[in-house]
C-alpha cells in the first residue's frame, strides 16, 4: 500500500512537470522557426519580394515586409501568433 501511494505522489507530481516542460518546448520551437522564416524573408526582400509563406511541421508560417518584417502563425493550441522584428 505504501509503494502504491508513493507511486501516486510520484507521478502525481512530476507528470505536469513534464507536461508544462513539454508544452513550453513546443511554444519555443514554434517561435524559433517563425524567426527562421523572418531571416529566410529577409534575404528574399533583397529580390524584391515582400511577402511570402513556408509550411514547417504541418504549421503555416506567412512573413510580409510592410515596414516591419513580420511573421504571423497558428500555434498548436491553435492562439494566433505574430513576431514582428523592428
Amino acid at each position: 500500500m505504501l509503494s502504491l501511494s508513493m507511486f501516486f505522489i510520484v507521478f502525481g507530481t512530476l507528470l505536469p512537470t513534464f507536461q508544462y516542460t513539454q508544452q513550453a518546448m513546443h511554444l519555443k520551437k514554434e517561435k524559433m522557426v517563425a524567426f527562421e522564416t523572418m531571416h529566410e524573408g529577409a534575404k528574399q526582400i533583397a529580390s524584391g519580394t515582400v511577402s511570402g509563406q513556408r509550411t514547417v511541421d504541418g504549421t503555416l508560417y506567412r512573413w510580409e515586409f510592410s515596414g516591419d518584417l513580420c511573421v504571423s502563425y497558428e500555434n498548436y493550441r491553435g492562439e494566433h501568433e505574430t513576431v514582428c522584428l523592428n
